[in-house]
C-alpha cells in the first residue's frame, strides 16, 4: 500500500501532467465540438480518437463495424487487475445557439450534453496514466463508446468482451453537470441515476370539421385530458416516497386548425429507481386509456420499451473514490448528492456487470449564472472542467487498480 507519501508525490505528478497537455485538451475539446455526429455517425470522432491515441502511442481496437473503440494502457509494475473508464461521443439532433466561437459547424448537431468534454477527458486521462504507467500495476481499459443518447454502443463493447482478457473488475464513468462549479465533483454511493423507459401512445377516433365537434372523437381533447393524466401517476397511483417522473416529449396530429384529426401520436419517458415500478407505471397507462375510450370514443394503444436500468454505485468502491478525490482536490470540492439524478445513462450495463462508480464534473464558473441545461440550444461548459475529470479520473484509475474487485 502506498504511504502518504507517495501518493502525495504521485498527485504532484498527475497535477503536472495535466496542466502540460491542458491545452491541447482545450483544442481538442474545440474542435470536436465543432464537429459533433449524432448516434452510430461518430465516424470523425472515432477517428480523431484513433489519432490522438497514435500519437501518444496507446495501443486501441476499433471494433468492427463500429465507432467504438477500446484502448488498453498497461503499468510497468507486475499485477493482473483491470479497470475500465467509459466515454460517450455521439450529439444530439440540436441547432447550436451559443455566441463560442467554437460552435457547431453541422447544423441541426450540437454536443449539448458534453459529450465532447467526455471524450477529451477520457483522452487526457489516457495521456496521463501512459506517462505514469511505472507507478501503477494492472491494466486500464479506455472505453469510448458510440450512441449513447439512443441507449445503444454499451451492449456491443460488452459482447466485444471488453471485461476479458484481462477480467475487468471496476468500472469509472462520469458527466458533466451545470449544478456544479467547475473545480468540484459530486458523487453519491448507491443509486445515481434512474431508470428509464420510453412509451408511444397512439390515439384514433372519428375525424371531422372543427365547427362540429359533437360529430367527432376529439382525440386532440383527449390527448390534452390523457396527458393530465399521465402527471396524477407519480404522486396518486404509486407510493409517494418512490421517485418517478413522467414527461411527455412529442406530440404529432392533425394538419389544419379547422380540421379534428383521427390520429394522434405522443410520445414520452418514465424514470424510476427501478425496473419493476416502470411496469406497473405501464400498466396504469394501459387502464387510463381503457377509461378514456369508454368515456369519449377514443381509442388509444400504448407501446413500450425499457432504455435502461438505474446507475448503481458501489458503496465500497464510491468510498474509495471519495477519499482518493479529496486527496487530489480537496474535501470542500467533493459533493456529495443527496438523491439520484433524475436522468438515465447507457453506463448501467457497465454498472450491472463490475462495481462501479458514475460522477459528475462541475462546468459552471459561477452557480449564481445560472448557464443552459443539457440538451438545450444554449448549453455551454466551461474548458477548465477538463482539468478536474482527467485528474480525478487518473488517481481513482490508479487507486481503483490497487483496490481489486469491490466486495458484494
Amino acid at each position: 500500500m502506498r504511504g502518504e507519501g507517495t501518493m502525495n508525490d504521485l498527485n504532484k505528478k498527475i497535477q503536472v501532467l495535466v496542466e502540460q497537455i491542458y491545452n491541447e485538451l482545450v483544442f481538442l475539446r474545440h474542435t470536436i465540438h465543432e464537429n459533433p455526429e449524432l448516434s452510430n455517425e461518430e465516424y470523425k470522432t472515432a477517428a480523431f480518437v484513433e489519432k490522438m491515441l497514435t500519437a501518444w502511442k496507446i495501443n486501441y481496437t476499433r471494433l468492427p463495424n463500429s465507432t467504438a473503440i477500446i484502448a488498453e494502457i498497461k503499468g510497468s509494475i507486475t499485477g493482473n487487475n483491470s479497470i475500465g473508464i467509459r466515454a460517450d461521443m455521439d450529439a444530439l439532433p440540436i441547432d447550436e445557439d451559443t455566441d463560442v466561437d467554437y460552435a457547431s459547424k453541422n447544423t441541426g448537431v450540437m454536443h449539448a450534453c458534453g459529450h465532447d468534454i467526455h471524450t477529451v477527458n477520457l483522452l487526457g486521462t489516457g495521456y496521463v496514466l501512459n506517462q505514469l504507467k511505472n507507478n501503477f500495476a494492472g491494466t486500464v481499459k479506455l472505453v469510448f463508446q458510440p450512441a449513447e443518447e439512443i441507449g445503444g454502443g454499451a451492449q456491443e463493447i460488452l459482447d466485444f468482451g471488453v471485461l476479458t482478457n484481462p477480467t475487468v473488475t471496476a468500472f469509472l464513468g462520469a458527466h458533466v453537470s451545470e449544478n456544479v462549479k467547475v473545480g468540484q465533483i459530486q458523487v453519491k454511493a448507491e443509486e445515481v441515476m434512474l431508470a428509464a423507459s420510453q412509451f408511444t401512445v397512439t390515439l384514433n377516433g372519428r375525424g371531422g370539421h372543427a365547427s362540429a365537434p359533437h360529430q367527432t372523437d376529439d382525440i386532440i381533447l383527449a390527448a390534452a385530458k390523457l396527458i393530465i393524466e399521465l402527471q396524477s401517476i407519480p404522486s396518486r397511483k404509486i407510493n409517494h416516497i418512490e421517485p418517478a417522473v413522467i414527461t411527455v416529449g412529442s406530440i404529432h396530429g392533425g394538419t389544419r386548425s379547422n380540421i379534428i384529426p383521427k390520429e394522434l401520436v405522443l410520445s414520452g419517458t418514465i424514470r424510476t429507481q427501478n425496473n419493476k415500478l416502470h411496469q406497473e407505471i405501464h400498466e396504469h397507462i394501459k387502464n387510463i386509456l381503457s377509461y378514456q375510450e369508454l368515456i369519449t370514443g377514443v381509442r388509444g394503444t400504448a407501446f413500450f420499451r425499457m432504455g435502461s436500468g438505474a446507475v448503481y454505485n458501489d458503496p465500497i468502491l464510491t468510498k474509495k473514490f471519495i477519499t482518493t478525490a479529496a486527496n487530489l482536490i480537496g474535501n470542500d470540492n467533493i459533493v456529495i448528492a443527496k438523491f439520484p439524478n433524475n436522468g438515465s445513462e447507457n453506463f448501467y450495463r457497465f454498472a450491472k456487470e463490475v462495481p462501479s462508480v458514475f460522477f459528475r464534473i462541475g462546468i459552471n464558473n459561477d452557480l449564481l449564472e445560472s448557464i443552459e441545461p443539457a440538451h438545450s440550444p444554449k448549453f455551454t461548459a466551461a474548458d477548465e472542467a477538463l482539468k478536474t475529470g482527467v485528474r480525478v479520473m487518473t488517481a481513482a484509475a490508479i487507486a481503483f487498480l490497487q483496490t481489486g474487485r469491490s466486495p458484494v
